[in-house]
């Protein structure tokens, strides 16, 4: 795999940064299909913000209860 970028950093780093990408990638996947982040939007800006941030403690608490129940 040939990977083009013009940072200088050594390969093992570059590839770590570009692993954490794809896990934010995967973490957006699973809050947009498991708890139907895409689409919802309210009338007021303020209420968007607080429905996200329900939905974002709802799936912080999901993931802490498979990390100690698994």
């Amino acid at each position: 795999m040939l990977l083009l970028c013009n940072q200088t950093l050594p390969a093992i780093e570059i590839w770590e940064q570009y692993k954490r990408r794809g896990d934010a990638e995967n973490r957006i996947k699973e809050l947009k299909e498991d708890f139907g982040v895409q689409g919802f939007c309210m009338d007021d800006f303020c209420a968007t913000e607080t429905a996200m941030r329900f939905v974002m403690v709802a799936y912080n608490l999901m993931i802490l209860f498979r990390q100690v129940t698994l």
